[in-house]
């Protein structure tokens, strides 16, 4: 069983993942980022928006987007969200 607050990222592959993500988001939404961090159950970002709104689309494609590919790679599609949520 895994750990609640260890799902976030759990192989190098899942780091690497997450980084391709950001950069995908970017073309999703036209976003600034600044600087960001990456803990094994965790993010932290630090975003420039440009316009309302920008904000809650870039983080629901972000989170959305990560949370479906962690499941696909770790064969655990249809659970939910990941155990550590948002």
């Amino acid at each position: 069983a895994r750990s609640v607050a260890a799902t976030a990222f759990e192989t190098f592959a899942d780091y690497a993942a997450f980084e391709k993500a950001l950069r995908e988001a970017n073309d999703e939404v036209d976003m600034r980022l600044l600087a960001f961090g990456l803990m094994p159950n965790h993010w932290h970002l630090v975003l420039w928006p440009r316009k309302e709104g920008d904000l809650s689309e870039y983080m629901r494609w972000l989170t959305n987007t990560h949370t479906r590919r962690w499941h696909l790679a770790h064969g655990t599609v249809g659970t939910g969200p990941l155990p550590s949520g948002r």
